[in-house]
């Protein structure tokens, strides 16, 4: 059995990858020359005060891989598979601080002609992770009963 080896230009694409990847999280791969398959596994970890409110950010944590998976499958135009998304229970540091993990695995097939788009997207999302884990996540906004401004009298 022969053993075709992947042209340079999917090498390069792997390596185009494998920094992006790197970012926050990690690549896996196979040649199928003419593609490229990429299996993806990207971490998105928030910081967090206390277990309790490492339960009360699981749903919001849930929700933003959710919509983090819709836009990977969005900006390749469904090339990405569907991604899944797994939440960590929480995790404690040994200098008493706690964690979330989120985790989205996904996979695709690169061609020349799906090289840009997928990059796109997964540059992306792996950008997303990278702001989360440095940012954190964001207050929940909290409605405010009272009307903003001066009373009016009637």
């Amino acid at each position: 059995m022969i053993q075709v080896q992947p042209s340079p230009k999917l090498q390069a694409l792997l390596k185009d990858f494998q920094q992006i990847a790197s970012l926050s999280g990690y690549v896996n791969h196979s040649f199928d020359p003419p593609q490229l398959r990429l299996f993806f596994t990207l971490y998105a970890r928030v910081m967090v005060a206390s277990p309790a409110e490492a339960l009360r950010l699981t749903p919001r944590l849930q929700a933003w891989g959710e919509a983090l998976a819709v836009r990977l499958r969005e900006g390749s135009s469904s090339a990405i598979m569907p991604p899944q998304v797994q939440i960590s229970p929480p995790q404690a540091l040994p200098d008493g601080r706690d964690y979330l993990v989120a985790t989205l695995t996904f996979a695709t097939k690169v061609t020349d002609s799906s090289y840009l788009r997928i990059r796109t997207a997964v540059l992306a999302a792996y950008q997303d992770a990278l702001k989360l884990r440095e940012g954190g996540m964001k207050p929940e906004a909290v409605e405010d009963p009272a009307p903003s401004g001066p009373l009016q009298d009637a």
